[in-house]
């Protein structure tokens, strides 16, 4: 899934520090993911998690993507689920907060996915009922 995300006009900009950690975030997700083996990326993920002590709420899971959608409409490439889930997973845990980094599948049609949750739910998606994602890697 490769949909260029923007923000509203109707939000206004985050905090300054939360567009830097945004920002700081998403270079590092988009190095991770194209410079590494997909190994050394989740094993970055999990340092980053330990180092979050607090799980999110979804407010704060939702301000996370917030500061990551922020950054990624300065990035001249394509961004997708993937990208942008681990920034924001990182972001969060730059914030201090521990979200959850997943990746998942689904059949007929079959697509893959990456996402966030915070409380065990996902934030920012649309709710699928019909056709859920399976988690094949939770961090």
């Amino acid at each position: 899934m490769s949909i260029r995300m923007a923000l509203d006009d109707t939000r206004t900009r985050p905090p300054l520090a939360d567009r830097l950690l945004g920002m700081a975030a998403f270079l590092t997700a988009i190095v991770l993911l194209r410079c590494l083996p997909l190994r050394a990326t989740l094993a970055a993920a999990r340092a980053a998690k330990r180092l979050a002590r607090r799980p999110a709420t979804t407010a704060e899971a939702e301000r996370a993507l917030t500061a990551r959608t922020w950054a990624a409409t300065f990035f001249p490439g394509r961004a997708a689920c993937l990208e942008m889930s681990l920034a924001a997973f990182l972001t969060a845990a730059a914030f201090g907060r521990a979200v959850d980094w997943c990746i998942g599948c689904r059949f007929r049609p079959c697509e893959s996915h990456a996402w966030i949750e915070a409380a065990g739910r996902p934030v920012g998606e649309p709710a699928l009922p019909d056709r859920p994602f399976r988690v094949t890697v939770r961090i």
